[in-house]
Order: structure tokens, then sequence, then C-alpha cells
């Protein structure tokens, strides 16, 4: 937590934490003052912060940890979804400054981009699964529609009495600049009750509680993804068909949600996948960088891996490497590859921007956390390379 705090004070403009703690009535040394040219600035600040005795001191350290949280990539992109036209928000010096000023000014937004910025974190999980639904249709959130999935995921939980939703929707932007909406349900649910031993005032008593569990859906309508994050993988799948079938699905339309997976076998062997590449994709070369290789009926896996500057590919490097005992032609399974992928200069990046993939077996894709014009363009050709098979 020390590490959060200090990051937190060096990163924030003085005027930015002086407003964000009045409210705690800190105390400062007798020679503190709110400039962080001083060389004791920084160090008075902790201090402060770190001994400060109120009954509050919790919550302070909690305020702390939030918008340290939401500071970083995937925190800021989330934050600009929510406020990212406000000129108060953008004229912030800073990640940390941009966090704070949500948080302070905008608690509810604030909630919802950790929300959205949970998410992205979470996609890189094994809590999430991604399905493939209906494209290009508009969620129909009546209050019928929510009763309706309320009542068939309670029974479904079994265990569970109360179930709270709501929905988030953001904007996102196509490869041609093209505005979408992509909404999230965020869903909890309470879990069976459970008892801990605390302190009361000077007694310890036992104390007893339903804790909150959560699960999310988000659809893509550009793509008709429907991705599920839930800590139980035996209800996803359930989660998406509810979620189609409800807040999608038409009386007369009948489809059936399908698992996404990608297939990976392909890669045994060099694929020349610059030849089924899009001119006005400005892609200028994609190799592969990385295979993990796993024994069939084995727990073990071994690594081939080469950087991109590497004029051989990966497939001559192993042959090189291990002869008859190349591994890509004897029963090993392919558990992940990294494609990295050249673009051509453009005026933002003239040397041409270089980005890496990671396809996992059976459904793990890092598309996820670049850019929109990034994922369109991975999510196009891991379609057109057969890479993506869909159950």
């Amino acid at each position: 937590m020390e590490t959060k705090i200090r990051k937190f004070i060096k990163n924030t403009p003085e005027d930015n934490i002086k407003d964000f703690l009045f409210g705690y009535n800190l105390d400062f040394p007798d020679d503190f003052e709110w400039k962080a040219k001083n060389k004791n600035y920084h160090n008075q600040v902790f201090s402060s912060i770190r001994n400060y005795e109120d009954d509050k001191k919790q919550n302070l350290f909690n305020d702390i940890e939030r918008v340290h949280w939401m500071s970083d990539e995937l925190g800021q992109n989330a934050l600009c979804s929510v406020v990212g036209s406000d000129e108060s928000f953008l004229d912030q010096k800073s990640d940390h400054a941009r966090s704070l000023w949500v948080y302070s000014s905008h608690p509810d937004k604030f909630r919802t981009a950790e929300h959205f910025a949970s998410n992205d974190y979470k996609r890189k999980s094994k809590e999430w699964n991604a399905f493939i639904g209906p494209k290009d249709r508009e969620i129909d959130k009546s209050d019928d529609n929510i009763a309706k999935f309320k009542e068939s995921v309670l029974k479904h939980l079994d265990i569970s009495r109360k179930l709270q939703i709501e929905f988030n929707c953001r904007d996102k932007k196509d490869k041609d600049g093209k505005k979408f909406e992509v909404c999230s349900l965020m869903a909890f649910h309470d879990g069976l009750p459970k008892s801990i031993q605390a302190f009361d005032k000077d007694k310890v008593v036992t104390k007893y509680f339903s804790p909150a569990k959560d699960f999310s859906i988000t659809y893509d309508p550009a793509s008709g993804s429907i991705e599920v994050i839930s800590s139980l993988k035996d209800n996803r799948e359930f989660l998406a068909k509810k979620f189609a079938n409800i807040f999608l699905k038409t009386e007369d339309d009948k489809f059936e949600i399908r698992l996404k997976k990608y297939n990976l076998s392909k890669f045994r062997s060099y694929q020349d996948l610059m030849k089924d590449v899009d001119a006005k994709d400005m892609i200028k070369n994609i190799k592969v960088t990385l295979l993990r290789l796993k024994p069939i009926n084995s727990k073990n896996s071994s690594t081939i891996e080469s950087p991109f500057t590497e004029n051989k590919s990966i497939y001559e490097l192993a042959k090189d490497w291990y002869g008859s005992n190349n591994p890509l032609e004897n029963s090993f399974e392919i558990k992940k590859v990294k494609l990295s992928i050249k673009f051509k200069p453009d005026g933002k990046h003239p040397r041409g921007k270089l980005i890496h993939v990671n396809i996992t077996d059976p459904n793990g894709c890092d598309l996820k956390e670049h850019s929109e014009k990034e994922k369109i363009i991975g999510s196009k050709y891991l379609e057109r390379w057969g890479i993506i098979e869909n159950l």
C-alpha cells in the first residue's frame, strides 16, 4: 500500500491532492508548503497520510487505492469512455489527476469505469469465455425482460435469493472511425451466509453476513460476441444463452450460442499469413515468434521463441535446433502462439508499429487489449486464416 501512496503523491499535481485531502484534516509539519518543488514535499505528504490516526484512515487508504488502480492504460481507457468529452477531464495534467478528478466529481461514473476496467482485466483470466451470438441487435432492457432474466438466473443459481443488475454502455469505434455502442450487464447475487470473528469496540463478537458474488455479460453488436465473466465456468454458457434469448432475440428468430475456440494445429508448420492480407490494412509483415508445445497426456510444456528481427522463421530454427527430434514433427500439441504484426509507417508511427497477439488454447486471445483498429484487423484475419472455430 505504501508504494501506491507514494506513486499517487508523486504523479498527482499538488493542487489536486490538496483539494482531495482537505476533508481529512491531516496533520502536516509546521514548515509544510503545497509546493512539489520543495524537496521535502513528497515525504511530508506521505508521512502525514501514513500516520493519520483518525477512524477514517482506512477510508482514505481505500480512496487512494481506487484512484491509483484506475491510473493505468486500461483504467484510463475506461474513464475516457464515460467522461472523455468533458473539458475539465481532458485538462487534467496526469493519469492520476484524471482518475482523481472523476472519482471526486463524478463518483457514479467512476464506479461504472471501474466495472469496465475490471472486465478488461478479467478477460485475461480463467473466469472469461467468449460466445458467438447474433450481430447488430439492440438490447431490449425493458423491466419485463430484466424481471424475466432475474427469475431465470436465480432459479439456475439455486442458492441465491437476491440478484441486482445494471446496464452500462460505452461508445467504441471500428477501424473506419464509426461509433458503435458496447453494453455490459453487471450483476451481483448473494452467496451462502458466512460468519467471522470481529471486534465490536473492545469485545470480540461473531458477525454474520451474506457475501456478494458477481458476474458480467458484455455484448458487441459489431461482431456478435457475447463475453461472460464468472468464477463458475459451468454458468457461463447458461448466462450467455439467457442474455441472448431474453435481451437480444426476436420471437421468430432462432439461433444457437456457440463457444469461440481457437484451432492452433495449423501452426505446426509454416504458414504464409501475408498472402491473405488486404493492402488497405497497411500490414508490412506477420511472423510467428513464439510456440508453446505440450506433449500429449502431459502437464509439462516447452517454448520455442525468436525475435521479430530474426531472419529465419521459427520453423527453420526449430529444424536447426532439434533435427530429427523436432517437436513440431512429433506428437506435441500447440498450446500457445504469438503472432508479431508489423504495420507500415504512418503519421503517428513513422517507423511503423509492431504489435504482438497471443493466442492460447482453447479460447484465450489478448487482442481485446489493443486498439479498436488492431482488434478488428486481428479478428478479421484470425477468421480468414481458419484459426477461429465456432462450436
